[in-house]
């Protein structure tokens, strides 16, 4: 019983999951901010639990000049973050459920996406 209990769980989270990744896609079009312009949304999950989820983006990669890409990941997350509390508003808005998640941001680039996926 126990396990049936811990897959319905996990079930709930992965469709939350996949209704915050709808409701951020949505909304992130609502924010102007040029440093997220660059970025692309590609995974939401649970981090350990529904309560907290962990917001992957990726963005583009600069072999000439990975500084550059360090600074925008960085201004993008700073960017993120202030606005956390916009973005989950955007999010409650848009899901059903008695709490909002508590949103984490991680950017990654997408070399960086490349190598976790190559054999």
């Amino acid at each position: 019983m126990r396990e049936q209990q811990r897959g319905g769980r996990r079930h709930k989270d992965l469709q939350l999951c996949r209704q915050v990744h709808d409701a951020l896609s949505y909304a992130l079009t609502e924010f102007v901010e040029p440093e997220l312009e660059k970025l692309t949304l590609i995974a939401v999950e649970p981090a350990p639990s529904a309560a907290r989820l962990l917001v992957t983006f990726t963005m583009p990669s600069d072999h000439h000049n990975p500084t550059a890409v360090i600074e925008q990941r960085d201004r993008a997350l700073a960017t993120l973050r202030a606005r956390a509390a916009d973005i989950r508003d955007e999010v409650t808005a848009e899901i059903t459920r008695k709490r909002a998640p508590e949103l984490m941001f991680r950017i990654v680039t997408d070399e960086e996406v490349r190598a976790d996926l190559a054999p």
